[in-house]
């Protein structure tokens, strides 16, 4: 590609100013024709001249003389700073991922501990304060993880020169393999405690609860809890690990409809497992009795009201159709928990004697479906959770 010469460059700078030729002449006091001789490159100007075209078009004198930009020097060394702000970056994160997973091992471990014992010798207490000690090792490792990788962050000076791509992506491994790291801590804790606390063997030191019974009993209870602690403090706790706003999610109209059918069908689908439990409280000998009927039956109707509700959002709220379908679904796989309840409760009926019409009453109750309705419910709404985040990420 040819070299640009001094009067195709004095040509372009007048033209990317919007002067003519004789404008230029009568800014340095010369003919319009000794301009014209200048761009066609007939003789070059005086170099007098020189320092005052260069004002006049904001140029240097050398880029005058050379014919075109020159690059500044700091722009020279961009390239080599922006691989210095790279590196700085990976192995802050390199490093901070190690102690990280480190943290995350050194749980585990603590957890195992604790089953491994309470199982396998009868000795929870001892677990328990095995695991203790891993976990509080387990949280120091983590906490100093996110102390150096926030010192990098606020006072390394090469830091100061990375852009927003950069900084962006250093926040977000730090705040979220660290809200991970913290959680899961927490979650092990959670998760070893019924063993210490239930003890179903009163006055019996080595004694542990079946492994059954913690399953049904305290398991989705407390993954139950852990959800909403995921839920309420992820945001919170990225935003002041990362120093950046909390983010304030808009009340858009799309969010209200989703949040007024969810609570509707929920709701009817929740008082239809409540009237599903204590219907037979209601219950008569001979299942005639009309407030057992009608409890029944209402607990029925806001099963269908649930699936009601769905269908009128649809049909009403035509430009958000694509946002309630998720939702909508899965409030209405939450029925079969409420059926499940029905299996809840029941009575029965003991004859004092033979061909006796009266009799007392006994009411049976098997928690365990309350654990299998509990369950269910969990199951589908992380389920549904994951969906929506992989529809989300798919989208971006």
């Amino acid at each position: 590609m040819a070299k640009n010469t001094i009067g195709q460059f004095l040509a372009a700078l007048r033209k990317a100013n919007g002067m003519t030729q004789q404008e230029v002449a009568d800014r340095l006091n010369v003919s319009n024709k000794a301009v014209s001789r200048w761009e066609r490159d007939e003789c070059a100007p005086d170099l007098s001249l020189i320092p005052a075209l260069a004002e006049l078009f904001g140029v240097t004198c050398d880029e005058l003389l050379k014919g075109e930009r020159i690059a500044a020097p700091a722009e020279r060394k961009e390239p080599k700073v922006d691989k210095q702000v790279k590196a700085l970056i990976n192995r802050t994160l390199s490093g901070f991922k190690t102690l990280i997973w480190i943290a995350l091992a050194v749980a585990s471990v603590g957890l195992v501990c604790m089953f491994g014992i309470s199982y396998g010798f009868y000795r929870p207490v001892i677990g328990f304060a095995v695991m203790l000690l891993f976990e509080i090792c387990a949280f120091a490792l983590a906490a100093l993880a996110v102390s150096k990788a926030r010192d990098v962050r606020a006072y390394h000076e090469l830091f100061e020169m990375a852009d927003g791509a950069q900084v962006a992506k250093y926040n977000g491994v730090l705040g979220s393999l660290s809200f991970w790291a913290f959680f899961l801590i927490v979650a092990a804790v959670l998760l070893a405690l019924p063993l210490v606390l239930a003890n179903p063997a009163s006055g019996y030191l080595n004694s542990v609860m079946t492994l059954e019974s913690y399953l049904l009993y305290f398991f989705t209870g407390i993954v139950g809890i852990l959800l909403l602690v995921y839920w309420k403090c992820r945001a919170p706790y990225i935003a002041w690990v990362t120093d950046t706003p909390v983010p304030q999610g808009e009340k858009t109209p799309k969010a209200k409809s989703r949040k007024q059918m969810s609570r509707l069908q929920v709701g009817l689908t929740v008082l239809a497992g409540i009237l599903f439990v204590f219907a037979p409280y209601l219950d008569s000998r001979e299942r005639s009795s009309p407030l057992y009927i009608g409890a029944v039956l209402t607990g029925l109707a806001c099963l269908g009201a649930n699936v009601v509700c769905f269908a009128v959002f649809l049909i009403r709220q035509r430009e958000e159709r694509k946002a309630l379908v998720l939702p909508g679904i899965r409030n209405m796989l939450l029925i079969p928990a409420a059926l499940i309840l029905s299996n809840a409760h029941y009575v029965g009926w003991v004859n004092h004697a033979p061909g006796q019409t009266g009799g007392s009453r006994y009411d049976v109750w098997l928690e365990e479906y309350f654990g299998y309705a509990i369950a269910l419910s969990v199951a589908v709404f992380v389920v549904f959770a994951l969906i929506e985040t992989a529809i989300e990420k798919y989208r971006k």
